[in-house]
């Protein structure tokens, strides 16, 4: 770029977003680097698209990309690359956690996109060596901080993505946010007995014996969520689900009454929904056929298997009638899944989502899987998300860069610490349990219990409610600090 000194503005000079490029800036108010950024500065996009052209040294942190090859499955490496490659973080599915569209470097070396205008072309390439190319076209404006202090160019870009995102970060919180939370959803995965069984042995007995066995192991109360299998499938698939939030008269012959069992037993009831997915032979996309997406959300992709949502529908309308009707039944919290789409289709969806919730209650508390700067204005709570503990996995590496991610890509939302001892029940040991365990403790969200620890064994059970109770009492920290 021949005259890229032209595009400079120095965030440190305080100008407005959208100011003329400051071009004679006294020297001493800007760090230079050796490839002429100034520390903290922004690249705007002219009529063409800008290449900029930065030295790095890999292996390169790139958090928006939780795509992983089989042998990374399960570890945390997929968010960090030494080799070519050219990605669009504005495009690239949203995965298990999938964060802001920055990358670091080993040195520290810092930049982000700074605004979702003009995503299509809005790329980073890396040549493998020592090359990073960014794409800066019409509209876009890239944050470059080249001063090796990369946690600080981080938090100082977020918080400028906050003023013009034009989202303040939360201070404090309804009191059930930063409650210990408890899932049916891997106790569900640990009594199953059949493949695909575990979709359908939620039932309100199922649910009654849970929070009894939390109340016998003297665990704090809190918050109890009721994952995938509470709904109804109409053809009798797993895939009808998605779309037919309504629950099944079979296993819960009344719902309001599971919801006042819930309560009145102290606990605040939670439902997990997947409102990103549907089928077309489910509930909602009978009467809305217009929800209907696009259908390439499996592999083998097929016309009868369940879609995406689509982002153009009106999703306030769907989203409104399906909260509003849990919350008459006393719901507060919803755990959003399956937002495993493009970027690009996601947000939208996410956005009406969360204003559908914050319209009917606002302290309706909303819970997502996607840490990225751009959907952290649609909400409340990020789960650190899916943590297969297995020993032929670096679970461990998962667990700390799940976690990383999450934080430093949400700041000032709340934190879930997903499943203490992991998604994955078949060969969790005490060991496990306990070393997970330990890298949630002092970490900033609250705990989340989804297994019944009894099946792993009594120390188990004792550690943890050691834990809860130390979280509860002492703790309570939900919300991440990662701004200026």
């Amino acid at each position: 770029m021949s005259n890229r000194r032209n595009f400079l503005k120095t965030a440190g000079l305080g100008l407005a977003a959208g100011a003329v490029a400051c071009t004679t800036a006294p020297k001493s108010k800007i760090e230079q680097s050796e490839d002429g950024y100034a520390s903290g500065s922004t690249v705007k996009g002219t009529r063409k698209i800008e290449t900029v052209r930065i030295k790095v040294k890999a292996p390169l942190l790139v958090p928006y990309n939780s795509q992983s090859t089989p042998e990374e499955k399960g570890t945390g490496y997929n968010f960090f690359r030494s080799e070519a490659f050219n990605h669009n973080p504005f495009t690239i599915n949203c995965g298990g956690i999938s964060g802001s569209p920055i990358i670091m470097d080993t040195d520290g070396k810092f930049v982000g996109f700074m605004t979702s205008y003009a995503y299509q072309n809005s790329t980073f390439s890396f040549d493998g060596v020592e090359t990073l190319s960014i794409q800066v076209p019409e509209g876009q404006e890239l944050y470059i901080d080249e001063s090796g202090k990369g946690d600080a160019a981080w938090k100082d870009y977020n918080t400028k993505m906050m003023t013009r995102l034009n989202f303040q970060p939360y201070k404090s919180n309804p009191k059930f946010w930063g409650d210990v939370e408890y899932c049916t959803w891997v106790e569900q995965k640990q009594q199953s007995k059949v493949r695909k069984g575990h979709f359908k042995l939620l039932t309100h007995e199922f649910v009654k014996d849970y929070l009894d066995k939390i109340i016998a192991y003297g665990y704090p109360k809190g918050k109890m969520t009721l994952d995938h299998g509470w709904g109804l499938f109409p053809d009798g698939t797993i895939e009808s689900g998605f779309g037919s939030w309504v629950p099944d008269t079979k296993t819960f012959p009344d719902f309001q009454k599971t919801m006042d069992m819930i309560n009145n037993k102290g606990f605040t009831p939670g439902l997990w929904i997947a409102f990103p997915k549907i089928h077309h032979a489910s509930t909602y996309a009978q009467r809305y056929p217009d929800m209907l997406g696009d259908w390439r959300s499996t592999k083998p992709s097929s016309p009868k298997a369940e879609r995406w949502l689509n982002p153009q529908a009106d999703i306030f309308e769907y989203a409104s009638e399906v909260i509003h009707c849990y919350y008459k039944m006393g719901v507060m919290k919803f755990k959003i899944d399956m937002s495993y789409n493009t970027k690009a289709d996601m947000l939208p969806i996410h956005k009406e989502l969360y204003r559908a919730a914050k319209c009917i209650d606002k302290n309706i508390e909303m819970e997502f899987h996607v840490p990225d700067i751009f959907f952290t204005k649609h909400a409340d709570v990020i789960r650190t998300n899916d943590i297969w503990i297995n020993d032929k996995y670096d679970w461990q590496s998962r667990t700390k860069m799940h976690y990383e991610v999450s934080l430093k890509s949400s700041p000032g939302r709340g934190i879930n610490l997903d499943h203490i001892g992991g998604n994955d029940t078949a060969g969790i040991t005490e060991a496990m349990w306990l070393e997970h365990m330990a890298m949630y403790k002092n970490k900033k969200g609250y705990p989340l219990v989804s297994l019944l620890p009894h099946h792993v064994s009594q120390k188990c059970v004792d550690a943890t409610g050691e834990y809860l109770w130390d979280y509860d009492k002492n703790g309570r920290d939900i919300l991440s600090d990662f701004y200026i």
